[in-house]
């Protein structure tokens, strides 16, 4: 159910575009961000970021995967621009959202919406006509119980929208929550349903050696609203302070690349 190397092979650009949510979930990762002083990412500099990873992939004959999110990219004033531009330069675009973002006319600069939802109705009517690009995120809490995800699962299963798991990152019960989660999954194709890994992550490079953290990341550059970058959205590596883009996608790639001689169990 997990391939915890799934993501071996890839360096994905994770952007996120402001700290600020029209919601206030308690269960919310917000990607460990301080939500103040509010903050929304410089478009320009922005476009210079993607244009550079968009470029730098193309030269290491790999794909190019940039990721929106937040807080909530719907209430970034330059969504727009930055999807149509993103979608010139990298190979796959993927905006998380709480559904704020969507919009019919956005749908061609996107390649995969992710809608964390709350309930069983939280994506938008005019959305669900996209089901090939649409994946359902929901966050399984302590006050959850099987019988409430199996619905769940099973309402998106029959609107053919794939549904992914996730255990709430500030439980302190998370490995019983992952258990429900393989309880459910027992009942559902590998095509309804799918999770992630929460805790100690096997390496992912030079980058990550020797953290002891518990992270749900990706092998990513993360770029932050206030035009910072790292290959650490929880701070445990310095910001990269580079004259060029250029320059900080080449560090932050060699950072991350794989090296299973590094291999660390995970607990």
């Amino acid at each position: 159910m997990i391939d915890k190397l799934i993501h071996k092979n890839e360096f994905r650009l994770r952007v996120l575009l402001t700290n600020q949510c029209n919601k206030n979930c308690n269960f919310c990762l917000n990607d460990f961000q301080p939500k103040e002083p509010k903050q929304y990412a410089d478009m320009m500099d922005l476009m210079d970021c993607m244009r550079a990873y968009g470029a730098f992939m193309r030269y290491k004959k790999e794909k190019s995967i940039v990721t929106f999110s937040g807080g909530e990219p719907g209430l970034y004033p330059h969504l727009d621009s930055i999807l149509k531009l993103a979608k010139y330069h990298c190979d796959t675009v993927k905006v998380v959202t709480n559904g704020l973002a969507f919009h019919q006319d956005r749908v061609p600069f996107v390649d995969k919406w992710h809608f964390g939802v709350t309930e069983k109705t939280a994506i938008p009517i005019n959305a669900k006509k996209y089901t090939d690009g649409i994946v359902v995120q929901y966050v399984v809490k302590d006050t959850d119980d099987k019988k409430d995800i199996n619905h769940l699962v099973e309402f998106y299963r029959i609107a053919k929208i794939h549904v992914k798991l996730f255990v709430d990152f500030h439980s302190k019960n998370k490995h019983e929550l992952q258990a429900l989660i393989y309880d459910v999954y027992r009942n559902f194709a590998i095509k309804d349903i799918s999770t992630r890994f929460t805790g100690k992550q096997i390496n992912r490079g030079l980058a990550c050696a020797g953290c002891e953290k518990q992270c749900v990341t990706l092998k990513a550059l993360w770029y932050f609203p206030d035009g910072s970058s790292s290959t650490c959205p929880q701070g445990m590596v310095e910001p990269y302070g580079d004259d060029s883009w250029d320059e900080t996608m080449e560090k932050a790639y060699d950072a991350h690349a794989y090296n299973p001689f590094q291999l660390e169990e995970v607990v």
